[in-house]
Parts: structure tokens; C-alpha cells; sequence
């Protein structure tokens, strides 16, 4: 039973409102617009909103930005603006990020770089030729081939592996290859680990001191916590705590090419490498239904065109499947339970979602609500 109070904020028109196609940078302090104003049909809000009410969705928070203003925010029972929680997956996001700011800086020649060559510290890497030809584009691209089995196919057994172990980037190279790298997608939670391991190592940082630096300062965000492995280095792969907005001010930059205010934070570039395919996640895989339901994934980012036909059959079990229309390609970062940054460029938006989901098929909810409400 959904008991949880629920706070729907529609935000009112302000005195001096912004044009369409206007930006500010949110850094310290959240502007806030109505839709109609940015030429966004508030109803399409509303209407997610009572739907989630309705439903009784374990969804604790949302939030909607466009044009850089807050124009529509949910929270659910004692959660507000200022509540951290964990964000999982959406870290690997965050991991991505820093590794792009790493490569800008110098610290790291470029993502073709080998293991042997940015993780020079483990020994076993260098006595084994596959280990030592994973580039580190492969890690971002969840393709390097590592015997790491910690995702929801396998039951997450490798995570529960990897928390038991005395030295975690020791135990994930110990693990070996199961796969040539570059050849298939593999979700790998180990992998996105591992690009926090060489961040820390090449810029002989600590991960969340390198984002204070070079992120987190840039773009507002102050109040976090980041859980370390026993050597002290950052999860690469989850367990990183954010507010919905601080989590939406990821969305902004890459939104605009990496540019906060007058600051290049993150090279364009970059941005569009994160974002652009270059591995399948289901290719390969024999599944009717298909193991995952997005087309394509980038730099620690998934993206998507359209619903996926499977995906119908569980949108009619919540209430939905009305809408199979095909859509321009939108991007966004994925949690566990239901954690999302999605990026919708066609309308200048970002839109958060922190969620409780316990089936994992009830993750893509969010991803329906986008498509059936926002989207439509």
C-alpha cells in the first residue's frame, strides 16, 4: 500500500520569465519557470505525475529541467531537494566523466591506452597478452572481455565476490578474460571499478578529490558521499549519494557539450563520444524478448530511438503501451531499482528519477514514463 505522502510542485510562472531556448547554469541556486513558458505543454507533467500517484510506483523523486529552470519537481513521503540517496549505476556516469576530465588534462593519453600502460602498479597484467591489450576504451564501452560476472545475469555473484575481497582491482585482474577484447558487451560492474582505479592512479588522486577539483566544484554540487574499497579508491561502478538535482546538473553539462557557464568543463568532444553507440548490448544474445532494452551503449551511458517491441507487452501490465512512437535518439544514465539522468535533446531537457523498484523488469518504468508522457 502506498502510503507515502506525496509533494507535487508545479512551478508558477516568475516575475522576469525566460525565453524559449534561454540557459542559465544552475550552480548555487535553482531558477525556477512553468512549462508553457519554454513552450512545454505543462499537462504532459501533470499527468505523469497523477499517473505515478495513481499507480502507487515506488518513485521517490523527480525532477524536470528545461532550458537549464526547474519546471516540474515530485518527492514521495520524507524525501525533498536536499536528500541524498544512492545513485548505483548512475556513478559509472559520474566514473565516465572523470575519466574524459583525466584524458583533457594530460593525466591519460587517450582511451586506446592499454592496461599495462595506465595500470602499471599490477604486476599480473604484464605477464598476461589479453589482459595487457584491454584498452581502456573497452572498459568504458563494456567490451574488455574480464571474467567479472557481476551483473543481473549471473545473479550478481561477482559483486559479492569483489566486497569480500582484501584488494579489489587485484581480484578483478585476477579474474582473467573470458572474451577477446572489443568483440562483445558484457556489463560489467568490475570493469567500471577498474576506471576509478586508473584515474586514481594516473592522477595520484583520490577519485572524489579529482571530482571536487575538476566536476563537482564547476557545476554546484557539495553535499555527496562515495563509498571507497579497502585501498581507498572510490566505487567506479555505484554507491555514490546525490540529490535528484545535483544528479540533474550532470544531465545540464552534458546537455550542452560539456560547457558550464563560460567554463569548458568537460571537452566536447568528449561528450559526444560518451553519448554516441559503440557497443550492442543485445547483439549476439538469443533472447525473444532481449536481455535489455535500450539500443546501444557509450562511454558508460546508454542510449535509445524508441520503445522496443518487447517492451509493450510490459507497458500494458502498468497501464501504458499507448505510445509506439519512434523517436530522436536520447541518452541517459541507469541505476539499479531505477536511478536515471535522462537526457532529451529534442526538447532541451533533462529529467531525474530516483526510484525503489524491486523487480528488475520494473526498472524501465521511468523510461515508459518519459516516452508515454513527455515524449508523446
Amino acid at each position: 500500500m502506498f502510503t507515502k505522502s506525496i509533494l507535487i510542485l508545479f512551478l508558477v510562472l516568475i516575475s522576469s520569465f525566460p525565453g524559449f531556448g534561454a540557459q542559465y547554469w544552475p550552480t548555487l541556486v535553482w531558477k525556477k519557470s512553468s512549462p508553457q513558458s519554454l513552450d512545454f505543454d505543462p499537462k504532459s507533467i501533470k499527468k505523469m505525475f497523477q499517473f505515478i500517484q495513481k499507480k502507487q510506483f515506488p518513485i521517490d523523486s523527480v525532477v524536470i529541467v528545461k532550458n537549464g529552470y526547474l519546471i516540474g519537481e515530485f518527492y514521495a513521503g520524507d524525501m525533498n531537494e536536499n536528500s541524498l540517496s544512492n545513485i548505483y549505476s548512475v556513478t559509472k556516469s559520474f566514473t565516465s566523466a572523470l575519466v574524459g576530465i583525466a584524458i583533457d588534462k594530460g593525466y591519460i593519453k587517450n582511451e586506446k591506452q592499454t592496461l599495462g600502460s595506465i595500470l602499471t602498479k599490477n604486476l599480473t597484467i604484464k605477464k598476461d597478452p589479453r589482459l595487457n591489450k584491454i584498452q581502456l576504451q573497452h572498459l568504458l564501452t563494456m567490451t574488455s572481455g574480464l571474467k567479472t560476472r557481476d551483473n543481473f545475469l549471473s545473479n550478481w555473484s561477482g559483486i559479492k565476490k569483489l566486497k569480500n575481497s582484501k584488494n579489489w582491482v587485484d581480484f578483478i585482474i585476477s579474474l582473467g578474460t573470458e572474451k577477446k577484447s572489443g568483440e562483445q558487451f558484457n556489463y560489467s560492474n568490475s570493469g567500471s571499478h577498474l576506471l576509478a582505479a586508473i584515474v586514481t592512479e594516473n592522477t595520484e588522486t583520490a577519485l572524489e578529490k579529482f571530482a571536487e577539483r575538476h566536476l563537482f566544484s564547476h557545476i554546484g554540487i557539495k553535499n555527496y558521499k562515495w563509498q571507497k574499497d579497502p585501498q581507498g579508491i572510490n566505487h567506479g561502478y555505484s554507491n555514490l549519494k546525490l540529490s535528484a538535482r545535483d544528479m540533474a546538473k550532470l544531465g545540464i553539462l552534458y546537455i550542452n557539450g560539456g560547457r558550464w557557464g563560460e567554463k569548458q568543463v568537460i571537452s566536447s568532444s568528449w561528450v559526444k563520444k560518451s553519448l554516441k553507440t559503440h557497443s550492442y548490448p543485445n547483439k549476439g544474445q538469443f533472447n525473444p524478448l532481449k536481455f535489455y532494452g535500450f539500443n546501444g551503449y557509450g562511454y558508460q551511458w546508454w542510449n535509445s530511438e524508441t520503445v522496443w517491441k518487447a517492451d509493450l507487452i510490459y507497458r500494458k501490465a502498468w497501464g501504458m503501451g499507448k505510445n509506439s512512437k519512434k523517436y530522436p535518439e536520447y541518452f541517459f544514465a541507469l541505476g539499479y531499482q531505477g536511478q536515471y539522468i535522462f537526457i532529451l535533446p529534442q526538447l532541451d531537457m533533462v529529467v531525474v528519477f530516483k526510484s525503489r523498484f524491486k523487480k528488475s523488469r520494473d526498472n524501465i518504468i521511468p523510461k515508459a514514463l518519459i516516452e508515454e508522457f513527455l515524449l508523446n
